[in-house]
C-alpha cells in the first residue's frame, strides 16, 4: 500500500510540475527551454518574458558558423568577455556573468544532431537559482 501511495504521490508531483511550465521554442522547432506557465512565450522569435518583463530567455540554432561545441566555446568568450566558463564537456557548454548591457546571465549550448541548441537567459529580478534551472532544462527536440 505504501508503494501504490508513493506511485501516486510521484505522479501527481510530476505532472504538477509539467502544467506550471510551458516550452521556449526556436524558430526552427529543433531546440527548447521550460519557463513558468506564467510567462509570455513569443515563437516568432524563440523568446520568453516573465511578468515583470525582468527575465528573459532566448533559444536558437544558429543556421550557419556554429554547429559544434568547440565552435561555440571559441566564439562566446569572445561575444560574453564578462562571464565564465562554468561547464566545458562534450555534451554540454555554459557560461555565466554579465551580458553586454551588464546584465547578469547564464548562456548554454548543447549539441542538436548536425546543429547546435544556444539559450541565454537574462534576468534582473528573482534568485540566480531560478534563473539556472530554466537555462537548465535547454535541450534538442
Amino acid at each position: 500500500m505504501k508503494k501504490l501511495t508513493l506511485i501516486v504521490f510521484l505522479l501527481v508531483a510530476i505532472c504538477a510540475t509539467a502544467a506550471d511550465t510551458k516550452p521556449v521554442v526556436n524558430r526552427d522547432g529543433n531546440c527548447v527551454v521550460s519557463v513558468p506557465s506564467n510567462w509570455t512565450v513569443d515563437p516568432m522569435f524563440g523568446m520568453g518574458t516573465s511578468p515583470d518583463k525582468k527575465v528573459s530567455v532566448i533559444v536558437s540554432s544558429p543556421k550557419h558558423g556554429l554547429s559544434t561545441l568547440d565552435q561555440v566555446e571559441q566564439l562566446a568568450p569572445t561575444v560574453y568577455p564578462d562571464d565564465k566558463i562554468t561547464k566545458k564537456s562534450g555534451s554540454e557548454f555554459a557560461m555565466e556573468g554579465k551580458n553586454q548591457a551588464g546584465k547578469p546571465n547564464f548562456y548554454r549550448a548543447v549539441p542538436a544532431g548536425a546543429k547546435i541548441c544556444i539559450a541565454e537567459i537574462t534576468y534582473e529580478s528573482g534568485s540566480p537559482a531560478d534563473a539556472k534551472a530554466i537555462i537548465e532544462t535547454l535541450k534538442a527536440k
